[in-house]
């Protein structure tokens, strides 16, 4: 690996660097990654796909599209929805496909079974950058495609919410099927994908019920040769962050999966990400004293802000997200400030994942000046930005893709996946809505440079709290809604407030309380 000053740092100063003190640095290493990321060459599909995302009508469009043309069973009801989303066909698009979507418009009524799979046909040409088809014919060469010198791939399949457990039974077997390819040495699974539905209220049995169900899947990673494979414990919702956290840690208890290496995700859009940090290197270092394997923690910034607004609008509950954006920028740098130091990386290996190019330069930058290179990777979308990825891989020496795969007669299954990727590049919020123009638009640059320093200057020792608080130990009367006469607010407890559940999370909650 090289350094942005092509030697590893060592003294003392350095060792206790700020991100305060290297926001300059970071912003020139930010240039230098997109001036030398525009001499790539950028993929067609992911043009048209930015250029879509940009256009005034481009979201509303393509999510009209794929809500309406590719989703529904009835060919008849595509057709018609087609005709509708017609007028609004982004000007980007060749004239060949403005013109096809035209005539689909006034055709698909008419002839629906001839018109409809052409124009999905289309959308998975379009996007087909961005998923990988998991048949055995196709999965093998598109591996080996993408595979390069420093590039792995975190492959994940896709699918929708689990309902029954023949469902999570057929998706454990799918990811099963992929960890022993020889091929593959790197999965993600959540653990809403392992099981149907668990009752809340009795958490202990669905730790013990997920355990069960993953454990074979650790079992394949811990005795493949010639080296270990990797299982990541990804997740989604909010309500999943402690089930989530039990699971991993009592896996990985378990005396045969206690030279195992595996990996969680941290959402750092949640005010609990930093207690949660806090409480893996807590038990990850008393892991690696009793001679276990280090553990990795992956974070990312968080890719389900729609539902957590759904579910707290739903049931008159606090968000449990940031509220603004640059609370969830300066969550996500404190986290890799904690993380990214010697006596943490011993522990806890940390995967910064992401496509922002200053907050990528600044772990970089602070994983050197710290002397901890040898415990952080850096990971990225399939398919997202790939100059900019290429001229960070050749900074930092390898890149991690998350690679998300699919069998085609389920490509449905792929939407939600899409629509949170499709909203992360039109929201001007996001760093994604710019990165096609960075190198070429100052203005655009300006905004996002000032983002960033925004979000570092707003750092502070504190460790956050939660937005949900209710103890169940203390009753108080239920604070309702102003101005409404609906039902009172209910929060979600803390595991150890919850009926059922044991003692195994009494140091993540103690930390909890007491910094609530």
């Amino acid at each position: 690996m090289s350094t942005p000053t092509g030697h590893a740092p060592h003294n003392s100063r350095e060792a206790n660097v700020t991100p305060q003190e290297l926001t300059d640095e970071a912003v020139q290493l930010v240039r230098r990654w997109l001036t030398e990321g525009s001499k790539f060459p950028v993929d067609k599909s992911a043009e048209q796909l930015a250029g879509v995302l940009n256009d005034p009508n481009g979201l509303d469009f393509t999510v009209g599209f794929v809500d309406g043309v590719v989703r529904p069973e009835d060919l008849r009801v595509a057709a018609t929805n087609l005709k509708a989303l017609a007028p609004i066909t982004p000007g980007f698009l060749p004239w060949y496909m403005k013109f096809a979507i035209q005539l689909g418009g006034i055709l698909a009524v008419v002839a629906p079974h001839l018109v409809i799979p052409i124009a999905r046909k289309v959308l998975r040409h379009m996007v087909g950058h961005l998923i990988i088809d998991a048949t055995d014919a196709k999965l093998g060469k598109s591996i080996t495609k993408i595979k390069t010198d420093g590039v792995r791939l975190n492959i994940n399949l896709l699918g929708e919410a689990i309902l029954g457990e023949r469902e999570a039974a057929r998706r454990l077997d799918g990811t099963r099927k992929l960890l022993t390819r020889d091929d593959v040495d790197y999965v993600s699974i959540k653990v809403s994908s392992t099981m149907a539905p668990h009752n809340h209220w009795a958490f202990d049995d669905a730790v013990t019920h997920v355990v069960e169900n993953l454990s074979p899947l650790y079992r394949i990673a811990a005795n493949a040769t010639p080296r270990h494979k990797f299982i990541n414990l990804d997740m989604e919702e909010y309500k999943d962050l402690d089930l989530t956290i039990a699971v991993f840690t009592t896996l990985l208890d378990q005396p045969e999966f206690e030279k195992l290496e595996a990996g969680i995700v941290l959402q750092a859009y949640l005010p609990d990400a930093l207690a949660a940090m806090m409480h893996l290197q807590e038990w990850a270092a008393a892991r690696v004293a009793r001679g276990g394997a280090p553990i990795k923690v992956r974070v990312v910034k968080g890719a389900n802000l729609p539902m957590e607004h759904a579910d707290a609008d739903l049931h008159g509950w606090p968000l449990a997200t940031w509220h603004t954006k640059q609370e969830s920028d300066t969550s996500y740098k404190a986290v890799l400030d904690y993380a990214l130091r010697p006596e943490h990386t011993r522990n806890v290996r940390i995967g910064v994942a992401g496509h922002n190019l200053f907050d990528i330069a600044l772990a970089w930058l602070l994983a050197t000046k710290r002397d901890v290179t040898d415990g952080v990777e850096f990971e990225m979308l399939l398919g997202m930005a790939t100059g900019q990825a290429e001229a960070v891989r050749r900074d930092v020496g390898s890149l991690l893709l998350y690679t998300p795969v699919v069998h085609p007669r389920e490509f449905d299954v792929a939407i939600a996946y899409l629509i949170r990727r499709l909203e992360e590049g039109a929201s001007k919020e996001n760093f994604m809505s710019a990165v096609f123009e960075l190198d070429k638009n100052e203005a655009l640059f300006e905004r996002e440079k000032q983002r960033f320093l925004a979000s570092v200057h707003a750092l502070t020792d504190e460790v956050p709290t939660p937005h949900r608080i209710q103890d169940r130990n203390r009753p108080q009367p239920p604070p309702h809604v102003q101005g409404s006469s609906t039902l009172p607010i209910r929060t979600r407890t803390y595991p150890a407030t919850a009926p059922g559940v044991g003692p195994s999370l009494s140091a993540w909650n103690t930390r909890r309380s007491a910094a609530s």
